[in-house]
């Protein structure tokens, strides 16, 4: 097994779920890697947090509205039998408390799952920062070596690899790899990737002289997730707004197509920047159905 299927199996594997097989590989696997033992200790770590937290306790307006509803519920008339006024009482406690129970639960559940949402939110944070400081490790591998950012990638995120007759069909739409490059340039390999960020393709193409780029299209258009706080500059290209990010002699680009982003890796100049915008106005994405 791999990093990113034992990653996949990890909560299934803490909570006692796979079968032994599985389960014995995971576990050869973990013995092995600390950076899934790492993320194994998370799950532990999480699951004695919540377990040590207090059910969240009802605002005081809730118990405001609680004792006004107790207050306004109808009384039994006082004129009855005494056997009368106990029954009253008992039909009273009987429905008072159930419905004190019900708000109760109501208020305790809307404050869990209040509580829920923000440590969701948290973590999707925590996910995009973490993000961000791997492309920057991406970054910084592609201008030494293209071949091994891409291994680093590969290794990083979920991903399946799309044959060139496949893309329309796995994606849902057109990329702007599936109606070919460039002259000059060739694809050399394709992958659908589900990040922390969005679900991208990128494409890994080769130039005439054997040097890569790499282009991802995706659907959201805060590169800071992408890129940090390295310098970058928004210009026109063609007819399109391009935002720049120079690292190391490289340039990263990304605009506007359609609905969705392509980004380049490893551009060499603005030049060669016109080019691909040149070629994605020609060619702008259409549905699948």
């Amino acid at each position: 097994m791999n990093c990113p299927e034992v990653q996949e199996l990890l909560s299934a594997y803490y909570d006692g779920e796979l079968d032994e097989a599985r389960s014995s590989a995971v576990a050869a696997h973990i013995e092995t890697c600390a950076e899934c033992k790492a993320e194994l200790d998370v799950f532990a770590k999480l699951t004695r947090l919540t377990e040590s937290l207090d059910a969240p306790a009802p605002s005081d307006q809730i118990w405001n509205q609680i004792q006004q509803h107790l207050h306004d519920s109808p009384t039994t008339d006082q004129t009855g039998k005494d056997n009368h006024h106990t029954t009253g009482r008992r039909n009273f406690f009987k429905w008072g408390g159930v419905t004190l129970a019900a708000v109760f639960l109501l208020a305790v559940g809307t404050g869990w799952w209040f509580f829920q949402s923000g440590r969701e939110v948290k973590e999707h944070q925590h996910n995009l920062q973490q993000f961000t400081a791997e492309f920057g490790q991406y970054l910084d591998l592609f201008t030494q070596d293209p071949s091994a950012a891409q291994q680093f990638l590969l290794a990083k995120y979920q991903n399946q690899p799309l044959q060139e007759g496949q893309i329309p069909e796995k994606t849902g739409y057109k990329p702007f790899i599936s109606k070919g490059l460039p002259a000059d340039y060739r694809l050399e390999s394709a992958h659908l990737f589900k990040m922390p960020c969005c679900t991208c393709v990128q494409a890994v193409c080769k130039r005439n002289d054997g040097s890569t780029l790499a282009i991802f299209e995706h659907d959201n258009e805060e590169t800071s997730e992408w890129f940090g706080d390295r310098p970058n500059v928004c210009i026109a290209c063609k007819d399109r707004k391009c935002c720049l990010v120079e690292f190391d002699q490289q340039i990263a680009a990304s605009w506007k197509r359609g609905s969705h982003y392509i980004t380049l890796i490893g551009v060499r100049d603005l030049d060669e920047v016109d080019r691909f915008v040149t070629w994605s106005n020609k060619h702008q994405p259409t549905a699948t159905n």
